[in-house]
């Protein structure tokens, strides 16, 4: 292993011991060889579950681009942030808008993290708040728990998510939550771009294309809506 990653054996050997603490790793005390852990099974059924996300969404996806020509993205939350797990470039994207599959961002700033956080418990946002944080990003970053809540209240309300400027100036974003079939929030969808483009008063014209796209691949995925 330090071979293949030109690390010192002492770096590898301490990376190595702390796979093996988390239960990524595990090590036979007789050889002292070392094997994946279990904990790996976690790893491989969330790779799985978001490679078929990502199979069933990407049509869609395709398709919300053609309708609005704007960036799509598609996201979950993984530990309490915003995680991309695949784009659609819109036509007019600016090279400084690309956002690389596997970013992570904070939730409480972006349309894609307050479409899913508005579909958690109290208990479990506060949780997460109090570990990420509420960083501010701009000069429009909601940055107390109390705005933050309103404004989820209200993406429950009208079933979008707004990030006006929110994590980065001169970038607005519009996003709906998907669900699966256990009718639970599993993943989020989103247009996002330049302000200039993704204005205020197309926000009626863009939220309709969201939640369209968000309910289509909810319905790939088993959700068959309220009951």
């Amino acid at each position: 292993m330090a071979d293949a990653t030109q690390l010192p054996q002492a770096t590898v050997h301490r990376l190595l011991a702390t796979l093996v603490k988390l239960g990524y790793v595990s090590q036979d005390r007789e050889t002292r060889r070392y094997t994946l852990g279990l904990r790996m099974l976690s790893l491989h059924g969330s790779v799985l579950r978001n490679m078929h996300l990502g199979i069933q969404a990407m049509p869609v996806m395709k398709a919300l681009m053609a309708r609005v020509e704007e960036t799509v993205h598609l996201a979950v939350l993984s530990e309490g942030e915003v995680l991309y797990i695949d784009r659609v470039e819109g036509l007019h994207t600016p090279p400084s808008m690309y956002t690389y599959i596997g970013k992570r961002v904070p939730a409480h700033c972006t349309a894609l993290g307050k479409a899913m956080l508005a579909h958690l418990s109290c208990e479990v946002v506060t949780d997460i708040l109090q570990r990420r944080g509420m960083h501010q990003m701009t000069a429009k970053t909601l940055v107390t728990p109390q705005v933050l809540e309103q404004e989820l209240e209200r993406t429950r309300r009208r079933g979008f998510a707004v990030d006006d400027e929110e994590i980065e100036d001169g970038i607005r974003c519009i996003a709906a939550p998907i669900r699966d079939y256990t009718e639970a929030v599993c993943a989020a969808v989103s247009i996002s771009g330049p302000k200039t483009r993704v204005r205020a008063d197309r926000e009626a014209e863009l939220s309709k294309a969201v939640i369209w796209a968000a309910s289509l691949i909810s319905t790939k995925l088993g959700y068959l809506g309220s009951q």
